[in-house]
């Protein structure tokens, strides 16, 4: 069995739709959660997501590493604090075949060094509350949920 060699590769807003496939696979496997957890679908696009990524780069420092396997993009994270200080690990995203491997483990801990090393004072990240792996692995990391917020969201046919 053939065992890939990985190599992360800082990037920048120029490489940033290198990432679609994945962020769309993400967006999907989001969406199955939520068809399950609440009935119905997310929505969103590309083009609605690059355009937030631009203005994360306008607003202050971002990383943005991609992952490769073999020279194939199999995963990114991408990261940004804010003028208020505030960092973010804005969206991570590993194929299947690439977790449990260290990967996500050392791409999270730098991506958190990283923040660390550019001032931000409050560390935070948005998972899916039904994604119970993706907690369980933000958890072992010291994240936790720290609001008791619930929506409503309403469903568009």
């Amino acid at each position: 069995m053939h065992t890939p060699d990985i190599e992360i590769i800082t990037a920048d807003l120029s490489q940033i739709d290198v990432i679609q496939p994945l962020w769309e696979a993400l967006l999907e496997y989001n969406s199955a959660l939520h068809r399950g957890c609440l009935g119905y679908e997310l929505h969103s696009s590309w083009d609605h997501k690059k355009d937030e990524l631009r203005k994360r780069w306008k607003e202050g420092p971002v990383k943005f590493d991609i992952v490769k396997a073999d020279d194939e993009v199999v995963g990114y994270c991408l990261s940004a604090v804010n003028e208020a200080l505030q960092g973010e690990i804005v969206s991570v995203y590993l194929l299947e075949e690439c977790r449990r491997k260290g990967i996500g483990t050392r791409l999270l801990s730098d991506h958190l060094k990283w923040l660390r090393e550019n001032n931000a004072e409050h560390i935070f990240l948005y998972v899916h509350p039904c994604n119970s792996n993706a907690i369980q692995f933000y958890w072992s990391f010291g994240f936790f949920s720290n609001s008791p917020l619930m929506e409503t969201c309403v469903a568009t046919e």
